[in-house]
């Protein structure tokens, strides 16, 4: 699955190849597939569903078990695969596909060049501009307990969220917080929690240390948090975690707004946060 995600950083990020796909659509890479694509070349965009595809099956895959988990004819396939196998992208033995070695030289040189803090500026801006909403990038400082925004774009709307870079908020109380501390080492969040104090911000704020746990478990289990009127009464958010290549969370993606926008739009939102964070992300 690593190597998935390289070879999707590739398709949608990579200089190299941005203008190739400048008038093609973008779609999920864990998606199925056999969806079909509605723009785009087709046969790139296959070459990389197979690259991904073959990154995640150590043992490889014969010609049938390619030609049925991309729904390609194997007589349309034989030539690609022959191509690639002649570039070194693949090898073949005993009639199994597999990654080959100008593969993995293509994925290290991605990896090499891939800049966290420019990617997650990019979605930043992107998901503001989109929602219109208040959106940052935070990360945790364990000592003082709070999580800290690095990147910041506020909502051009007169009620809005105020977000800016060095803003700080509590990891407990916080939507970006307690991703934080959903993706965290499970040593970290309990050395935090026994020293915290859980204090009341509003009527909604979680003061019990078991009832934030809890909640660190559902935030893993769905893959973001959602936060309404926890820290300030009139205001809710939506955080989901930034992974880099290692699978290590590098920080948390967050959306901000009045409470009753975040109501009204809140599955807009989220789907949009998500697919940020996807984008953002390295290792996801």
């Amino acid at each position: 699955m690593w190597y998935a995600t390289v070879f999707r950083i590739a398709f949608e990020n990579s200089n190299d190849y941005a203008s190739n796909f400048s008038t093609g659509g973008q779609e999920t890479m864990q998606a199925n597939l056999a969806e079909e694509r509605p723009k785009g070349p087709k046969a790139i965009a296959r070459v990389f569903d197979l690259l991904a595809l073959l990154a995640g099956k150590q043992d490889g895959m014969s010609l049938s078990e390619l030609s049925t988990a991309t729904a390609v004819p194997k007589s349309t396939f034989i030539d690609t695969l022959r191509g690639l196998c002649d570039m070194h992208y693949l090898s073949c033995q005993g009639g199994r596909y597999r990654l080959g070695p100008g593969a993995y030289h293509l994925a290290s040189r991605i990896v090499a060049n891939w800049s966290p803090p420019e990617m997650i500026r990019i979605q930043v801006k992107q998901l503001a501009a989109e929602t219109r909403e208040s959106v940052g990038f935070a990360i945790a400082d364990w000592e003082i307990g709070q999580a800290i925004y690095t990147e910041a774009s506020n909502s051009p709307q007169p009620v809005r969220y105020a977000m800016q870079a060095g803003l700080r908020a509590p990891l407990y109380a916080s939507a970006a917080g307690r991703v934080l501390m959903a993706y965290a080492a499970f040593g970290q969040v309990e050395e935090y929690l026994s020293r915290a104090h859980l204090r009341q911000l509003t009527r909604g704020t979680r003061t019990d240390p078991d009832s934030v746990r809890a909640n660190l478990t559902e935030i893993r289990d769905q893959g973001y948090c959602a936060s309404f009127g926890e820290m300030l009464s009139d205001t809710a958010a939506i955080a989901v975690p930034i992974l880099g290549p290692d699978g290590g969370t590098l920080g948390a993606l967050i959306l901000a707004a009045p409470l009753d926008r975040m109501k009204l739009h809140f599955k807009r939102f989220l789907d949009a946060t998500l697919e940020a964070g996807r984008r953002a992300s390295a290792g996801s």
